[in-house]
Parts: structure tokens; C-alpha cells; sequence
């Protein structure tokens, strides 16, 4: 029987020092994956996935991209588009929604320099 209605789990699917990630299975797999992250600092390291697209939608809180060395502030409301092969890199205290298409193959991560946006001034 088909589940309809859909949840993220209680505990994170996965932790970064950064951030928690809970990942909600869908059956839709032309969606890809449906991912709530907790956001507390940030990425350690600057990310290129080489075969998904990345929505990230800021429930809450504020926090600055950093998109082919480009410095985007955002918070609520926002809505940041990430192509494949882009690499990027965030920071702050916000809540994200992902929506990762095709959904997440780790063959296709490449991690780069440290996040450098700890740094800069705010």
C-alpha cells in the first residue's frame, strides 16, 4: 500500500560537522531526494555533485552561498538553484529544504577547499 503522506525521520540520516540531513524516502523517483537540513554552521568544504541538480529552499534563518565565486546573502523565502557540475559552498543558521535531482549518488560528489566563508565578515 502506497504511503501518501510522508515525514523526516526523528534522528539525522547523516551529520556533518556543519549540519544534520534528514532524508525522506519518496517513491517518486523522478523527484530524486527530498532532504531537510539543520544548518548550524555550514559545509566544511566547497561540493560539485558532476550528475544532480540541488533546490535548496530556506525554511528559516539566513545564512550566504558562495556559487562559482559568486557571494549570494539569503534567508527565508529564498530559493537557490544549483546546477550540476557548480561547485559551491555555504554558511550560516538556517533551515534547508533539498531537492536533489537525480536523486544522490556519492560516485558523483567531488569535495574541494576548505569552506573559506567562515571567514569573512559578515
Amino acid at each position: 500500500m502506497k504511503t501518501y503522506i510522508k515525514s523526516f525521520p526523528e534522528e539525522p540520516s547523516f551529520k556533518q560537522k556543519g549540519l544534520n540531513g534528514f532524508v525522506c524516502p519518496l517513491e517518486n523517483e523522478v523527484i530524486g531526494n527530498l532532504t531537510l537540513e539543520r544548518v548550524h554552521k555550514g559545509h566544511d568544504k566547497y561540493y560539485t555533485n558532476t550528475e544532480s541538480s540541488k533546490i535548496y529552499y530556506v525554511i528559516q534563518g539566513q545564512g550566504r552561498f558562495k556559487i562559482k565565486e559568486e557571494l549570494y546573502k539569503v534567508h527565508k523565502g529564498d530559493i537557490i538553484e544549483i546546477p550540476p557540475n557548480t561547485e559551491f559552498v555555504f554558511e550560516g543558521q538556517m533551515e534547508l529544504l533539498l531537492i536533489m535531482n537525480p536523486k544522490f549518488n556519492p560516485n558523483c560528489e567531488i569535495f574541494g577547499k576548505e569552506n573559506d566563508l567562515y571567514n569573512l565578515e559578515p
